[in-house]
């Protein structure tokens, strides 16, 4: 593999950003069937200009798939395609009257498959009239729910702006926001729920309500990291912008055995350099596996200097050192991976939040990365940092609460055939045993099948469920995360 190696190169073309997932579920089970009649579809798809498709219908399948082929096999009782937010609102109260969760999809990326799950209505939010709109005067970019990543960025590079977001170009804007939003912007401009300025929504009640600071303020709170369609469907986001700028792109590739070493030093170094400069680290497994490497963004000429102090910092010299300075849109298609990145895929992933990155801790992502099965295909333990403005916000200022942490890990795997998604299931089993202590939870953008509320959502789990009894009593909505 080229030295040159950006984010999405490991976990789209060789080896995830993601929509969200939801909270917790106190409705009947998903694949239950309801206690109810049977829906009378037919009166839904009357009352609505968007689309309903029912499992009999003969564009099922390409309804109801989802970025991870892993999940193709899903039964949705059906997937409602809506064109407007008066779609939405017939959608959810029809819904509530015939016992049928809700499940609202925008890029669906989910890792569990939350947006196609059994028994579920899917709510599709990507036929949403309107495209990004930017008003200069006020910086603000009010942005459709399901509006794919790479052309909102495209949208704001124009205007000479950006939202801080993630790389996978088809992740919608939705689940991003909802459980985070963790990239390269992060450590400059914080995370994309820091940007959200307010969030239009349709409750499970069926108002149609808009969520700011002041205005519906305890929701504004839990919709900023708090998951993906666990208080109502989304709709449209508004979001500050920041200024773009060229960026210089650094990769370095270290020889086999540096691992340790690297991980600790990138960390120590990283997490008192100029919020300008992101770095993160990818420790990789498998076939065709140049072992540990660092990517850097800093601004326009600093890079080679900035590599320099690194390297100094990790205590190894690379067996390759690349330097080139990007525009704004050379930028995301280099952290985007190329055309692998939008086409569907099997694949398993998940994450750890590591408390303090110390030598324990970088010794168990080490032994994390080595149980993968060499023959089995590509994976990679890849860690960003939660430093510079990410820590700005009290933890209990927003949903998310990782904001005195050290690092997100998140593991990614794609197992070959014969290799199954079983492999990649024991493989992240064993990884979160060799974390053991050095882990203090999840990022819930990254969730897992079986990961608890708790482990996502720390101490700012009680205040969600609080809200969540609030404006979803009933469960209506659907989560893929078991409640705790």
């Amino acid at each position: 593999m080229a030295p040159d190696i950006s984010r999405q190169a490991f976990l789209r073309a060789g080896l995830g950003t993601v929509a969200g997932v939801l909270l917790g579920s106190c409705g009947e089970a998903p694949g239950q069937p309801s206690s109810l009649a049977s829906p009378d579809w037919g009166a839904l798809a009357d009352s609505i200009r968007g689309q309903v498709t029912l499992p009999s219908s003969a564009d099922y399948a390409g309804a109801k798939n989802l970025f991870n082929s892993r999940y193709d096999s899903s039964t949705p009782a059906a997937v409602v395609t809506v064109q407007s937010t008066g779609d939405v609102q017939q959608a959810v109260a029809f819904a509530a009257n015939n016992g049928v969760q809700v499940a609202a999809r925008s890029g669906g990326h989910s890792y569990i498959g939350a947006s196609a799950a059994n028994g579920v209505m899917v709510i599709d939010l990507r036929q949403l009239t309107g495209g990004t709109a930017y008003d200069d005067e006020s910086g603000l970019a009010t942005i459709p729910a399901a509006a794919e990543l790479d052309s909102v960025q495209t949208t704001l590079a124009a205007q000479g702006r950006l939202i801080p977001s993630g790389s996978c170009p088809t992740v919608g804007v939705a689940g991003l926001t909802l459980g985070g939003g963790l990239g390269s912007d992060a450590r400059q401009w914080g995370l994309t729920c820091d940007a959200l300025v307010s969030a239009s929504l349709i409750l499970p009640s069926g108002d149609a309500i808009t969520a700011t600071a002041d205005d519906y303020a305890d929701l504004y709170w839990a919709l900023r990291g708090g998951g993906g369609g666990n208080f109502g469907v989304v709709t449209s986001f508004t979001l500050r912008t920041f200024p773009t700028t060229d960026r210089d792109v650094v990769t370095l590739v270290f020889p086999a055995g540096s691992a340790e070493q690297v991980i600790l030093g990138w960390n120590e170094w990283l997490s008192t350099a100029d919020r300008a400069i992101w770095a993160m680290v990818n420790v990789t497994a498998g076939q065709a596996s140049p072992g540990c490497s660092v990517t850097m963004a800093t601004p326009p000429g600093d890079g080679p200097g900035r590599a320099g102090d690194i390297i100094a910092a990790i205590g190894v010299q690379p067996t390759s050192n690349t330097n080139q300075t990007l525009n704004r849109m050379d930028f995301l298609h280099y952290f985007e991976g190329g055309d692998q990145a939008w086409h569907p895929r099997v694949f398993v992933a998940g994450s750890d939040i590591v408390g303090e990155m110390t030598p324990s801790a970088a010794q168990a992502v080490v032994a994390a990365t080595t149980a993968w099965p060499q023959d089995a295909g590509s994976a990679a333990a890849v860690i960003e940092s939660l430093s510079g403005a990410v820590s700005d916000i009290d933890p209990e200022g927003t949903a998310f609460p990782w904001r005195r942490q050290a690092a997100s890990i998140q593991w990614y795997c794609e197992p070959s055939p014969p290799n199954t998604v079983d492999v990649g299931d024991a493989w992240l089993v064993a990884a979160h045993q060799a974390m053991g202590a050095n882990s203090v939870g999840g990022y819930v953008n990254y969730v897992e099948l079986g990961g608890t509320a708790s482990r996502y959502f720390g101490g700012n789990l009680s205040r969600l469920n609080a809200v969540r009894q609030q404006y979803d009593p009933n469960g209506l909505m659907y989560s893929g995360i078991p409640p705790v």
